[in-house]
């Protein structure tokens, strides 16, 4: 198992010790940057299409057009990870704006440059997505532009940095009206007398590209239709589950909140059954659709 990097300003997959960029790099000064985090199930590439979709919107949102094609972005992405050779892979997608002067100033800015890192991954064991985590609320730690993707992550990074200072494994960040938002890296689903619920985009979360697929498993795959709305801590407190959606992990329950143990403290029915599901979809190959698994008499 190995990881490789494929740099723009190299055109070529290069090994890490490589793989150097600018320090005027805007990306590395300012976090003026886009990314998304990719794995492969089966070695092909889960949801390519909705994570590269989703790339360009938040470069949008921070008026940053890419000149970068997802044919490209997708042959560049392909060629690493057949060079990193691993049987599942994490893959990390950057463009920053380039390089540049040390000034806010975007005009003199440089050519943008593309990174891809390739690296094997990581997923927690049957024990751990069966044991879940523990999660603590915090507020949002100064997100400047929620709901994209950009290399500005501090807010992310500070709140999970309470989690951890208050001894918990992650954070569930709400936003400046006190609504549920998200975990850190992560989306959030509760589960209430066996209904689904979850955030509403409106509260200004990063709209995961696993928790649309873990919606319309949700309906299509189990019949049960989940609930976009606001949702407050309070009722996060009496859930009968809880559990966060994200790229690598997949579904991970939430079995601590605040000290207190959520359901059984453990991975409660209707998270199974989602657990469940969303292994065939990766043991699929990341179909693209999860319609693709509905069975021949759905």
């Amino acid at each position: 198992m190995s990881t490789k990097v494929w740099l723009s300003t190299h055109a070529r997959v290069l090994d890490p010790q490589d793989a150097n960029i600018s320090v005027f790099d805007r990306g590395f000064l300012y976090g003026d940057s886009v990314y998304e985090t990719l794995r492969t199930a089966g070695g092909r590439v889960v949801e390519i299409g909705p994570h590269l979709d989703r790339l360009r919107r938040s470069a949008e949102g921070i008026a940053f057009e890419l000149p970068f094609t997802d044919a490209q972005i997708t042959d560049a992405l392909h060629e690493t990870v057949a060079a990193a050779a691993n049987p599942d892979s994490r893959i990390r997608v950057v463009v920053t704006r380039g390089a540049g002067p040390i000034a806010l100033d975007t005009r003199e800015v440089e050519s943008p440059v593309l990174v891809i890192m390739v690296s094997p991954i990581v997923v927690p064991t049957p024990e751990e997505y069966e044991r879940g985590i523990s999660a603590v609320i915090v507020g949002r730690e100064g997100s400047i532009r929620p709901g994209l993707k950009t290399g500005n992550y501090l807010g992310n990074i500070l709140a999970l940095r309470h989690a951890h200072e208050l001894g918990a494994e992650d954070a569930i960040m709400c936003n400046e009206r006190g609504e549920v938002a998200e975990g850190a890296t992560s989306n959030l689903f509760m589960v209430v007398d066996g209904s689904v619920h979850t955030p509403s985009l409106a509260t200004g979360l990063l709209a995961g590209i696993t928790r649309g697929v873990v919606i319309e498993l949700l309906e299509r795959r189990l019949g049960i239709p989940t609930c976009e709305r606001s949702i407050n801590t309070e009722e996060l407190s009496v859930a009968d589950e809880l559990f966060l959606t994200s790229s690598v992990r997949g579904v991970m329950p939430v079995t601590t909140l605040g000290g207190r143990t959520v359901g059984g403290g453990t991975a409660g029915p209707v998270t199974r059954r989602v657990q469940a599901i969303y292994e065939e979809f990766l043991d699929a190959g990341g179909a693209a659709s999860p319609l693709a698994l509905r069975d021949d008499d759905d």
